[in-house]
This record gives C-alpha cells, structure tokens and sequence, in this order.
C-alpha cells in the first residue's frame, strides 16, 4: 500500500512539470510531413461463402462436363443446406479427401446386358489379375482444382484417356455413356466429418446428357426399406449413393481371390446370408456364405440376412417403380452373375453337367422367381368370413366361418393347412383397445382355436365352419369388445395360384390375410377399432414381404402375444434353454425390439433398423401424429411380464430361476431393450418418478409414471443418436 501510494505522487508531480513546461509557448516547429509510402501487393479478391472447413454439411452437383482430346473437365458446386457455397476446397490441404472416378456403361450385342464398367482401374492382387476402381484425387494433382470462390469448381482430370493403359484392359469410348463420381470424407482431428456423394452421366461425343442410356434398377430409397442411411455408409462413411455403389461395384472389379463384388452378384449374395449353399469338390451341398477378402481380411456373410420367408422375394428390392427406367431389366435373363449370387458357381440345385459355362439363363428364366408369390398373391384375395357369434351364459363361445376364394367359392377342409406347430386358429380376444385379455384370467392357450379339431370345430356339408367352444370369459364380455382373428393358410400348387388338397405333393401353404372380425355383443351398431395405431404395418410387409414368422395373418401379434404373457426360457443355437436359466419376456413390444435384425443397439450385423424407432413407428399412422407410437405416458393401466433378473448381471445363484415380474408401461418400453444394462441407479431413477418393476402385478397395473414429463418423443430419438 505504501509503494503504491509513493509511485502515485511522483506521477503526480512529473505531470505538473509538463504542464508548467507547456505553459511557456515554448513548443518548438512542427516538423515536415514525410513521403507517401510505396501501393502494396494487390490481394486475392475476397471469397462468397463458407469456408468448407467451418461446414457442418456438404451438398455436392456436378453441373456439367466437357472432353477434348482424352481429357475430361468437369464443373461442381459444393453448398450447405441453406444454399450457401463452401469455398476452400485444397488438394494441398490434408484433411481434404475428394476424388473422382469413371465408368462407362456397356452393352453387350444382341443382348439386353448392360453394365458398367470402371476406368482408371488398379489391380488388387500380385498377379495383376484382378482389379478395382482407381480414383483421380485433388490431394494428387492440387493444380487440376480451381476454386471459383463462391462455391463453384472446376477440375480437369490428370489422366489422358486416350494414352492411358488400363490395366484391366477397358477402352475408354467417348460414345458411349460415362459416369463422372464424386466421393468426398473429410475426418478433422476433432472427429467432425464431411461426406457426400455426386454423380454425372453424359456421352462426351455429344455432349449429351438427357435421354441417354442409364441403367436404373434399384433405388436406394428401396433399401432404405429395410436399412436405415447410415448403415449404409460402406467403407468407413465413404459411398453413400447407389450411383456411386453402381459405378464402383462394377462389371470388371473382384477382391484379390477374383470373387466378384459386381453389385448385382454382392448384393444377392450377402442377401442370401446363410442360407447360401453349394457343393464342394466331392459333390456334398454345403454351406458356402459369401466370403471377400477385403481390407481387414476374409469376411463371411454368414449371419441371418433377408428377412421374407419362406421364400425370397424378389420384389421386395425390385419394385414396380416407374421413375426407373430399367425395373424389369432383373427379369432379362442377362446377367448370370447376378444368379450365382444366390446359387452361388456351384449350386446345390444344379443337377447337370450339360452347361459347363454355367449360363444360368440358357435354361432358366428369371420370371421363375415371381412364380414362388403366387401362391401368397392368391391367397390375398382369400377371405375368411366370421358370422352369428354368440356368447352363452355357461361361457360357450359360437360362431359360422367361411373360407372362400375371390369369387367366393368355399374352401374344403383338406385345402386348409395343418402340420406340426402349424394348425389354423382362430384366436378369441377382448378388450382390444386395452391391449387384449387379461393372461391370468385367459391364457392365449385357452383362446386359441385349432378349426381342424373335431372336438372345438364341425365341418359343414358346404365346407363352412362351425365353431363351439367354452371359454373364461368376464363376466361383462357383452359389453367389452370382442375380436375373433382367423390364422390359417390355404394351400396351392407351388408357384401357382391353383387351390390344391394339402396332402398334395406340390402344395404350397400361403396364409389367408383377412380383417379380423370385432363387435361388442350388445351394442353390434359400434364400429370397433383396431389396438391403437402405434406401428405403420405397412413397413413391416415391405421388409419382411407376406409372412413375417409363424402363424401370421397381418400385425396381429399382440392378439396372441399380450404383454403380460408368460416368460420362455433363454434358448442356445440348437433350441436348448440356457443352464443359466436366463428367461426372457414373450410379449409383442419385446419381441419386435429384440429380434435378430431389429436390435443393433448391442451388437448384431449393424445393418438392419438399428436404433431409428421410425423405421417402424411411421409418423402417418402413429399415436398422435409427430409422437410416432413411442410417446410415453400413453398406456397406463398395463402390466408386462418381465424376468426378475440377468443372469450374469445380478449373479446370485439364489435367484435361480428367473421369477415373473411386472413391469409398468413407460418402464416395460425401456426394459425390453436394455434391462441387461441398466444400472441399479437407472431403475432407482425410473421407480422414484412413478414407475413399477417388481412381482406385484396390480401395483404395475396402478403405477403412476412421470416419464413423459421429461422424456418426450423428440429427446428419446435424440438419445437413440436420430432426431425426429
């Protein structure tokens, strides 16, 4: 304090001196004013835009291309969602991985085989003989870019075609179509990433580029279907776009051991998962998944794989679309690679040696493989028709069924399939909008109806049904609503729409898709909704096609598996339940979420739904419009059959075995995902905000859940790593 205040006045006394000084008139002449400096270097003009490196989105488009003497140049723009042009692009800089590449689209005389074929290729083995799509990139040649600087390029290739030796020996011919590819992945050390994909198709000898021939089979919209986009991101996020894939998976690229990656033949193959065979060199059909040596070593597509059972449904990828100029190109028996996709170079099928070259399509038609729906697309038309129910004060339930054709011909009894698990019902359920019956006081058991046992179900001279069968009913079932839900399939000659005796040797069992009937007995006037819309049933017939699993008329599923249904034992690969005694829930909600495919929040192939809850809770049919069916708060009164504990996670041999547990409605949702992980602190959480998970079933029912109070739609996406 004492040196501040020291310093403080001998500043104060200097500055009275100066002005005593300045007080004199004594200031001197002002000096003479100095030369004007030498202009400076003109700059570069100032950029319009973003600098890419400060983008949180690419949006790439090549506008157009132009050829001259084997050199190709190309202009393309590089813009946010907003608009805005990203400037910046630098093949100097590091973090800018951008590259081009070209395939040209050949046609094979006299046939409808179109594909496309790389250029720029670079050989993949020792050998140099087999091959893969090389690249031009900026990093390379950082003087073939120009940045326009307003988010407009130009980049004129480093590579004479004309002069250029292929090394897989493809000519590059400026007549026919060619397809300039753009595949951009910039990966910054603070783990933010740009992608994005472009294409361009022009014939460079006319410069044309509308009317010419593409090839348009599949849209990745269609895969979409069943993926979700970012599964689909191959090769570490890189190629995004089918023309992309298109262009890369072409006519002439294999891994190093010359399987083809052709995608055609890929596609089907990987498809086929395990259920791919053929034979060895002794002759013995065996196993033989879709094996490529890739970067990382062999890979072996050998995990479950297309969904549609029990057949393989072409249609499901191949849609009737007819933006796509080549959507019955798959149906011109033109590319023999694409069928050894799935039957593999050997297959188990193949049952001559009169084709040697193994030309599929010399003997065999495509078209076949439409013939294997038929009997489902028949079986469309088929209706099973519930009339006079009735309920008798001694709980007998009664009804007339008729199973009749599309012009309304009955079905005979024989033609109705019965055989091992597979018997045809008729499930009888109430309370419909408070998710079916009560399991304690009807187990589905008791309200399943088998209509081929003579002890529940009389056949009528005329081939109608009729049913009398006693039942646990509530005392008010008059008034509660009532669902009687046919589940049985028909049978046809395979590949056919001909209605045949199941005892047949070529019939083919395809289930009837029928409405189920509803009424509430005393007031038949009342229109009876289905359970309340929380899934788009449409997206699960695009994935899985006609049947889903077993007994399967439409998304009925809950009719049989409730949610306080009993549990089942954890099962190993051959159908035996776990020493362990791990068990595990039966309801519909747990088995959409857990099944193989749909879960891929812990493990599975990475491919298939993943965590995005709008693949099958679609916004048009969901509860609540934007709630999309997974909105909390929505179902209380229920109560799910849950196993007490994890094995291996609450280790306590005393435990053993799993008990019954309930759990409360918002609480079952999380369950039946992640109850193997939760913490003990999770559950505390959801049980001190209202919710229920213990061996009381009443107090699940009665639970007062506050999860909605925070948790809404849009953060629960948001938590699954999507936004809504």
């Amino acid at each position: 304090m004492i040196k501040t205040k020291t310093t403080t006045l001998a500043l104060l006394i200097a500055s009275s001196m100066m002005l005593a000084a300045c007080g004199d008139g004594n200031d001197g002449k002002d000096g003479v004013d100095g030369e004007n400096g030498q202009p400076g270097v003109p700059g570069q003009p100032g950029g319009n835009g973003l600098n890419i490196d400060m983008a949180d989105e690419a949006i790439a488009n090549i506008s157009s291309a132009r050829y001259e003497n084997g050199i190709i140049t190309v202009d393309f723009s590089l813009e946010n969602s907003q608009g805005v042009g990203l400037i910046g692009l630098n093949g100097t800089n590091p973090f800018h991985d951008f590259r081009f590449s070209l395939a040209q689209l050949q046609i094979k005389d006299g046939t409808e085989l179109k594909q496309w074929f790389s250029l720029l290729n670079e050989t993949t083995n020792d050998a140099g003989t087999t091959f893969e799509q090389g690249f031009e990139k900026i990093n390379d040649c950082p003087e073939c870019l120009t940045d326009h600087q307003d988010g407009t390029y130009t980049y004129t290739f480093n590579t004479n075609l004309t002069t250029a030796d292929d090394p897989a020996g493809v000519t590059f011919d400026p007549q026919l179509t060619q397809r300039i590819a753009i595949e951009m992945q910039f990966e910054y050390d603070s783990g933010h990433e740009l992608a994005e994909n472009a294409h361009f198709d022009w014939i460079p000898s006319t410069n044309a580029s509308e009317g010419i021939e593409t090839r348009d089979l599949v849209t990745m919209q269609t895969c979409y279907t069943c993926h979700q986009p970012d599964s689909l991101k191959a090769h570490g996020g890189r190629r995004l776009d089918m023309e992309n894939c298109q262009s890369c998976h072409n006519g002439i690229v294999t891994d190093p051991n010359a399987i083809s990656v052709e995608l055609g033949h890929m596609v089907h193959a990987i498809h086929m998962g395990p259920h791919r065979e053929g034979k060895d060199s002794e002759g013995n059909v065996v196993p033989m998944p879709y094996t490529i040596a890739g970067y990382g070593g062999a890979h072996a597509f050998d995990y479950p794989a297309f969904p549609t059972k029990p057949f393989m449904d072409c249609a499901a990828c191949h849609v009737e679309d007819d933006t796509l100029a080549d959507k019955d190109l798959w149906l011109a028996n033109a590319n023999a690679n694409a069928c050894t996709g799935c039957h593999t170079d050997k297959p188990a099928q193949h049952k001559s040696d009169k084709n040697p070259e193994l030309t599929c399509t010399d003997c065999h038609s495509a078209a076949v493989h439409n013939d294997h729906a038929k009997p489902y697309q028949a079986a469309k038309a088929y209706d099973a028709v519930v009339t006079n129910v009735a309920i008798s004060v001694a709980n007998e339930i009664s009804f007339d069924m008729k199973i009749m054709d599309e012009a309304g011909n009955l079905v005979s009894q024989a033609e109705v399939y019965k055989q091992g698990y597979s018997k045809p019902y008729v499930v009888v359920s109430w309370d419909v909008e408070k998710d079916y019956p009560d399991f304690d006081q009807s187990p589905y058991s008791q309200r399943r109806i088998d209509i081929k046992d003579p002890a529940k179900a009389t056949w009528n001279s005329d081939n109608s049904v009729s049913v009398k069968v006693a039942m646990n009913f509530p005392s008010d079932i008059a008034s509660r609503s009532l669902e009687v839900l046919p589940v049985l399939k028909v049978c046809f000659e395979e590949d056919s729409a001909n209605r045949v005796s199941c005892d047949a040797t070529n019939a083919y069992p395809a289930y009837v898709q029928t409405e189920a009937y509803r009424t509430i007995l005393n007031d038949t006037a009342t229109v009876v909704a289905k359970r309340r819309a929380i899934i788009d049933e449409q997206t699960c017939y695009d994935c899985h096609s006609y049947e889903f699993y077993h007994d399967s008329n439409g998304v009925n599923c809950i009719a049989c598996h409730t949610n306080d249904k009993k549990l089942g034992a954890v099962e190993d690969a051959n159908g035996d339940a776990l020493a362990s005694g791990e068990m595990k829930s039966t309801s519909f909600m747990y088995k959409a979420h857990k099944a193989q495919g749909h879960d891929n929040g812990h493990g599975g192939s990475g491919t298939i739904l993943k965590t995005d809850c709008t693949t099958c809770h679609a916004e048009v049919e969901g509860w609540g419009g934007k709630a999309y069916g997974f909105e909390l708060g929505r179902n209380a009164g229920q109560a799910h059959a849950v196993p007490s504990f994890i094995p291996g996670k609450n280790n306590d041999p005393a435990l053993t075995p799993a008990a019954t547990w309930y759990a409360s409605s918002d609480a079952a949702s999380c369950i039946s995902c992640h109850q193997k992980y939760l913490s003990d602190a999770a559950m505390a959480h959801m049980q001190n905000n209202g919710a229920y998970f213990g061996p009381d079933k009443q107090e699940a029912k009665d639970a007062k859940e506050a999860c909605a109070t925070c948790h809404s739609p849009e953060k629960i996406m948001e938590h699954h790593g999507h936004q809504l």
